[in-house]
């Protein structure tokens, strides 16, 4: 018999899958990651042995950087440094690069794509929707892991964080407020997912709070400098790095955002939050960390 009550239906729905999209791995990374290899930070060592290691065919992506010749180049040091068979850059100026046939045929033939930090703006103006970003997202799909610091994190979702127009408020406030930022269109490698970078160092856990709390029921992510995390094929999240991970579960949250003004502080309830150091895993499916 149906009933009404709210609690019988909060167990289902906190125990219902997410939506699963067809992926390979994907590594989001907080920014400034060790790229010397004399610190104990893993990540870049395993993005190169997830592209094949030896073998890996590497194409950079430095179109969110301001000076992508000197981006591109400091990553073809480090990941031939790292072993990688070859190290090539995909060159995107204007947007109908992202078109063109040479752009395809060099994501094609890449067993690991790396993008590089810089404006996510730019990653939006010139590769969403491009033939570029299908390809990328199919060539993900076949297995070929897709990574990307900083800026090049939060791309890789279907929708990233855009710093706001500042009418709502510091985007680097602790505090959540309504309008504080803007949602715009990613990748989509990751669905009903949130990536943001440089997360404890600036102070981002106001921004989270604030996406999720207008758009119920996703999953945030907030990674810290150094720090990453590969998603693999079923939905297995495993942290990596010298920082922590911090993921806000808003499936069950409640908040006044939209009886608030812009600008006006948050209030929001029955969140879950969870803080994972190096070398812990977390089911994106179930939403619970993996403690073995």
């Amino acid at each position: 018999m149906a009933s009404d009550g709210q609690d019988e239906l909060s167990a289902p729905v906190a125990s219902a899958p997410t939506r699963r999209v067809n992926q390979g791995p994907v590594m989001p990374i907080g920014g400034h990651e060790d790229k010397d290899g004399n610190g104990v930070s893993n990540v870049l060592e395993r993005f190169i042995d997830l592209a094949g290691g030896k073998k890996a065919r590497i194409v950079v992506v430095p179109t969110a950087s301001e000076t992508p010749e000197e981006m591109g180049q400091q990553y073809i040091d480090v990941f031939t440094e790292l072993g990688a068979k070859s190290v090539e850059v995909l060159d995107i100026r204007v947007r109908q690069d992202a078109n063109e046939e040479p752009s395809l045929q060099l994501l094609q033939g890449a067993s690991g794509i790396f993008i590089t930090g810089g404006a996510q703006s730019r990653l939006v103006a010139l590769i969403a929707g491009t033939l570029a970003m299908e390809c990328i997202r199919m060539r993900n799909a076949d297995g070929v892991v897709v990574a990307g610091t900083s800026a090049g994190a939060s791309i890789v979702s279907s929708h990233l964080i855009s710093g706001g127009t500042g009418v709502g408020g510091d985007s680097g406030s602790t505090a959540a407020r309504k309008g504080m930022v803007e949602l715009v269109a990613g990748f989509g490698l990751l669905q009903d997912i949130i990536v943001d970078q440089h997360f404890s160092e600036r102070g981002r856990m106001g921004r989270l709070l604030s996406v999720y709390a207008a758009n119920p029921g996703l999953l945030s992510i907030g990674l810290d400098e150094d720090t990453a995390v590969v998603i693999d094929r079923e939905g297995i999240l495993e942290v990596l790095g010298t920082g922590g991970v911090t993921i806000v579960d808003g499936r069950n949250a409640t908040s006044d955002y939209y009886d608030r003004d812009i600008g006006e502080v948050l209030t929001v309830v029955d969140s879950h939050l969870f803080v994972l150091g190096p070398g812990r895993r977390f089911d994106l499916n179930s939403r619970r960390p993996i403690m073995d």
